[in-house]
């Protein structure tokens, strides 16, 4: 996910030197703006460049679609019953919206400056959507790279960057079937923050508990200088008032109280500042991450594993206890994992929490509607421990006079436990009209 960082541990660099190291590593970047790759199976042990991000499924089947369905806690019987979705407007099984995060992978690395305190995140991707998603689908791919831009850089000195890449996905009728805009964030911690300023000192690396010492991480990917342990927390302990909330949403969920289903939702029938049904899910935890790694497939196991982590050896994550090397994607399942890079928990995937905004956009649209894109910004993890509702209310709606489409404005919004909105979105969706 992150490239071979730069030996600097020890070396004097003053804020001129960092600052020309980011401006240069931005201009090489952009100067290979629009390079088009394909996209290929993620695993293969064939050494193909990877540059362009990989599929971990190539083919869409019924099994991937109620796996998927399951990982956002969705009983709509639309994916799972083949008999409700015959009656449906679409004559059979459909993915729910965001499948496309279980087709490939949106979060592709690539070079990083060559600086200390890089740290990278998910900046949420935008899902353009045009047709659905059906068993059976067969997907090609491919990754346009948009660049780096820097949104904003700090009076401490610190800078975050932006890089995107484009990627389309088209199905087996050669139809354009999704187009992702994916995004990640890099942020550059100012060399006072790192001690690149003031001290030519190496720092000594921990003892494991074997007694040898190992080199150690405190990003969430990339190479700091280790775990903070004032940042570590214990998940969070709820009242039983506050489960009993929980578990009446839950249920309700269950019972399709929120969802439209079978039963049209008219666009002349919206109005805007009509707000969504909130739905509630958690406290996230292992169950809720185990499902989504495996509808996506996204982990490996012994030896494709090792091939992912034994070049990581000034970068990886160590595991604090055995010493061996774990992969970064544990920091998505491990509260002992997540710290050992400086987290104060494990962290809820990216796509996890845009997926569950798309299942409420879904859940309120109803059977007939179609969700033709989802623009969203993760701003804030949600850590496991945590609970997420996710909310939303209608900012608009508007008829295209050429096709006679009509469709809604959406904002929606993923807010923990504390009132921290950890993820938000802009959705258009296409409803049914009655002069249809």
């Amino acid at each position: 996910m992150v490239g071979k960082q730069p030996e600097v541990i020890g070396k004097i660099m003053d804020i001129r030197e960092w600052n020309e190291r980011i401006d240069s590593f931005i201009k090489e970047e952009n100067s290979v703006i629009g390079r088009t790759v394909p996209v290929y199976r993620i695993y293969c042990q064939d050494g193909t460049d990877r540059s362009g991000g990989g599929f971990y499924n190539e083919m869409v089947t019924a099994d991937t679609i109620g796996r998927f369905a399951r990982a956002l806690g969705d009983s709509n019987p639309l994916y799972s019953d083949p008999m409700y979705a015959k009656e449906g407007i679409y004559g059979g099984i459909v993915a729910p919206p965001l499948l496309e995060c279980c087709i490939c992978s949106t979060f592709i690395g690539g070079r990083m400056p060559r600086v200390r305190g890089i740290s990278v995140y998910d900046g949420g991707t935008k899902w353009e959507r045009f047709v659905p998603i059906r068993p059976g689908d067969f997907f090609t791919a491919q990754t346009e790279y948009l660049g780096v831009g820097e949104v904003k850089r700090e009076d401490a000195g610190s800078r975050l960057l932006l890089r995107s890449h484009e990627i389309r996905l088209t199905n087996q009728t050669g139809a354009l079937v999704s187009r992702l805009t994916a995004r990640s964030l890099i942020s550059c911690a100012s060399p006072e923050k790192t001690g690149d300023v003031g001290s030519a000192v190496k720092k000594p690396a921990p003892e494991s508990s074997a007694g040898k010492k190992h080199e150690t991480t405190g990003s969430v990917i990339g190479n700091n200088a280790g775990p903070v342990p004032h940042l570590f927390s214990t998940r969070p302990r709820y009242s039983q008032e506050q489960l009993e909330a929980v578990g009446r949403n839950l249920d309700a969920q269950l019972r399709g109280d929120f969802r439209r289903g079978s039963d049209p939702r008219y666009w002349e029938d919206v109005q805007a500042g009509e707000a969504l049904p909130e739905e509630v899910v958690g406290p996230y935890d292992e169950s809720d991450g185990s499902a989504l790694m495996a509808a996506i497939g996204a982990a490996n196991a012994f030896a494709t594993k090792w091939a992912a982590v034994r070049y990581r050896k000034g970068s990886g994550l160590i595991d604090p206890e055995t010493g061996a090397r774990r992969h970064p994607i544990d920091r998505h399942m491990s509260d002992a994992a997540a710290r050992a890079q400086g987290l104060p928990r494990a962290v809820v995937s990216g796509v996890h929490s845009q997926a569950l905004l798309a299942k409420l956009a879904g859940d309120w649209m109803g059977d007939a509607g179609f969700l033709c894109s989802l623009d969203c910004r993760c701003r804030r993890p949600l850590y496991f421990g945590d609970l997420s509702t996710q909310r939303g209310y209608v900012t608009g709606k508007s008829r295209n006079e050429k096709t006679g489409d009509c469709y809604v404005n959406l904002r929606l919004e993923g807010v923990r436990q504390d009132g921290v909105v950890h993820t938000e979105a802009e959705a258009v969706v296409r409803l049914p009209s009655r002069t249809e």
